[in-house]
């Protein structure tokens, strides 16, 4: 059996998990600056049989130094890594690592199948995954944060709103909103779930949707189609495509 661990760091949190033979055992998120407590978990982890690293925003020197230490054979997902899935984009250089991991793991955990693969987090990207492993473009769109943001930011009244609700964390989202802070919300990620409905509504009816990222749950509810949740998507590419180098 092997051990790997793949990190994965996006815009605002590093998320380290540990595999044992393609199944997640463990994982540690930490914010972006505040790494220290992922470099104490490599440590304690002893020898690994590989490993590999992704960031959207830039390489943490001691955190790779950490992984390196680990698995001296660690893999760092870049522009020039082998893929095992081809990049139907025309511009592959400025694709996000985040949304090839993300393709990867889809194509891993669905082989033959067309998905459309949804990573809702500070952004919120569409990618269509083909039974051919490969990917064939997406959208990207602002994240419900960033939306409420964007509305409290742009405009003269509207109030600063966060996602949860703030002190209403937890309640109930109504389908219309009854007052400003819930219309806001609703707004923000009602609009996602209709976003994710439209473009299901542009594939053939087979395709498997699957959400990602920090608001997978919150949106998943709001479907009124079956859709997966799985929040180790971007870690099962990272994988498929450590793998990928290790064995091809």
């Amino acid at each position: 059996m092997a051990l790997f661990a793949s990190i994965d760091q996006g815009n605002t949190a590093t998320k380290l998990t540990l595999w044992l033979d393609h199944e997640p055992q463990c994982c540690h998120v930490a914010r972006n600056a505040s790494t220290g407590a992922l470099a104490d978990v490599l440590a304690g982890c002893g020898r690994l049989d590989g490993a590999i690293y992704s960031s959207v925003s830039g390489r943490n020197e001691a955190l790779w130094q950490a992984l390196l230490a680990a698995c001296p054979g660690a893999v760092e997902l870049n522009r020039s890594t082998p893929l095992p899935i081809e990049l139907h984009y025309a511009t592959p250089a400025t694709l996000g690592l985040d949304r090839i991991a993300a393709a990867a793991g889809a194509v891993a955990r669905y082989p033959g199948c067309r998905c459309l693969v949804v990573d809702v987090g500070t952004a919120v990207t569409y990618d269509l995954a083909g039974p051919d492993a490969a990917f064939h473009g997406g959208n990207i769109a602002p994240g419900a944060g960033l939306r409420l943001r964007a509305l409290h930011d742009f405009t003269a009244a509207l109030p600063e709103v966060t996602v949860d609700g703030g002190e209403d964390r937890g309640a109930a989202l109504p389908l219309w909103g009854t007052d400003t802070v819930s219309a806001m919300r609703c707004g923000a990620l009602r609009g996602i779930a209709g976003e994710i409905s439209y473009y299901r509504s542009l594939l053939p009816g087979d395709t498997t949707v699957i959400l990602t990222g920090g608001r997978a749950d919150d949106i998943a509810g709001l479907l009124d189609f079956p859709a997966t949740v799985d929040h180790d998507l971007v870690g099962r590419g990272l994988i498929s495509i450590l793998e990928h180098n290790i064995y091809s």
